[in-house]
C-alpha cells in the first residue's frame, strides 16, 4: 500500500513540476521533475560551513535527496555540502538482485580503498547495494569514483585540484558509461549546528544522470547516502533519508552500526516519469516488495 501511494504520489507531482530537461550543474535543486526521496532532521554533527567558498570550511552535511528514473537513467539530486578535509560523501545505490545488506571487505574504490574500512556496515534490512559512489575534496584535490561492490571492481568519474577546480558543471564520465556529475560545494544554507529546521533552503549540493546501464541493467535503483570522516572509520549524522530527529554522530566502527537499531528506513527508491509508469510501476512495485 505504501509504494503504491509513492507512485501515484510521484506520478502527480511529475505531471505538475514537468520532467527533468537541463542536465546537473549542482545548484537550483531540486531540478524541475524530481520527487523528494528524503528530508534532513538532524542539526549537522559535522560542523557547519559559511558557504560562499567551494572549501566548505568548517563543515559537512547533507540537507536534501531527490530523484527520478527518467529516460533509462537514474537522475539525482542533493542538496548539501562535503568540507574540504577530505571527509566522505558515499552514496549507495541498490539496482539488481544480490548486493551487500553489510558491506565486506573486498570492495575498493579506487582511491586509498577507504570503502574497505566501512566492512560490518550493516543497512536498513531491505536494502543490499550493487553500487557505491565516493566522494571527497580535499587540499589540492577532489574527486568522484564508483565502486562496483558484486564485481569488487572501480571506475573513477572526475578526479580535479581541490576547491580550485570546483564547481563541477556537467562533467563526463572518464569510464565511459555515459554518467554526468554536477558539484557546486558553495552551499552555506540548510541545516546547522543546533537546528535542522532550514533543510530545505539548501539549493547546491550535487547532481547526477547515471544511465541505468551503468549500474547494472536494472529497471530501479533504490539510494543510501551519508558523511564519514576521511578514513571512513567515524560515521556523522548525515544521513539521507534521515535518521531519527535527536540522533547524534554515530560514530564508529562501522562494524558497530547496523541501521535496523533506528526507526524508519535509511533509504527510499526513486521512481520512474510519467511516461514510463505505464510499463515500469508493476515492476517498480516488484522491486520494492523484493526489498521488503
Amino acid at each position: 500500500m505504501r509504494t503504491a501511494l509513492m507512485v501515484a504520489t510521484a506520478a502527480a507531482l511529475l505531471v505538475s513540476n514537468g520532467v527533468w530537461a537541463s542536465g546537473p550543474d549542482g545548484v537550483n535543486i531540486p531540478a524541475p521533475g524530481l520527487v523528494s526521496m528524503g528530508v534532513q532532521q538532524n542539526a549537522t554533527g559535522f560542523g557547519n560551513s559559511p558557504g560562499g567558498t567551494q572549501d566548505s570550511p568548517g563543515g559537512s552535511e547533507l540537507d536534501s535527496l531527490w530523484g527520478v528514473i527518467s529516460g533509462g537513467a537514474l537522475h539525482l539530486g542533493m542538496a548539501g555540502n562535503l568540507e574540504g578535509n577530505f571527509n566522505k560523501l558515499w552514496i549507495f545505490i541498490d539496482s539488481i538482485p544480490g548486493g551487500e545488506n553489510t558491506l565486506d571487505n573486498m570492495n575498493t574504490d579506487g582511491g586509498f580503498n577507504e570503502i574497505q574500512n566501512l566492512a560490518g556496515f550493516t543497512f536498513d534490512t531491505g536494502f543490499a547495494p550493487d553500487y557505491a559512489i565516493r566522494l571527497e575534496i580535499g587540499n589540492g584535490f577532489d574527486a568522484i569514483r564508483l565502486a562496483n561492490l558484486q564485481a569488487n571492481t572501480n571506475s573513477t568519474w572526475v578526479t580535479g585540484g581541490g576547491p580550485g577546480s570546483l564547481p563541477i558543471i556537467r562533467a563526463s564520465a572518464m569510464d565511459a558509461s555515459g554518467a554526468v556529475s554536477g558539484w557546486n560545494n558553495a552551499n552555506g544554507l540548510g541545516v546547522d549546528g543546533s537546528s535542522a529546521a532550514g533543510a530545505l533552503t539548501a539549493t547546491m549540493g550535487w547532481e547526477f544522470d547515471i544511465p541505468l546501464s551503468a549500474l547494472g541493467g536494472g529497471s530501479g535503483a533504490c539510494v543510501s547516502a551519508f558523511i564519514t570522516s576521511g578514513d571512513g572509520t567515524f560515521f556523522s549524522n548525515q544521513f539521507l533519508p534521515s535518521l531519527p530527529p535527536g540522533t547524534g554522530n554515530l560514530g564508529g566502527p562501522p562494524s558497530s552500526i547496523n541501521l535496523n537499531q533506528f526507526p524508519g528506513d535509511q533509504f527510499a527508491c526513486a521512481v520512474p516519469e510519467p511516461a514510463s509508469l505505464g510499463l515500469l510501476a508493476l515492476g517498480l512495485l516488484a522491486f520494492v516488495r523484493r526489498r521488503s
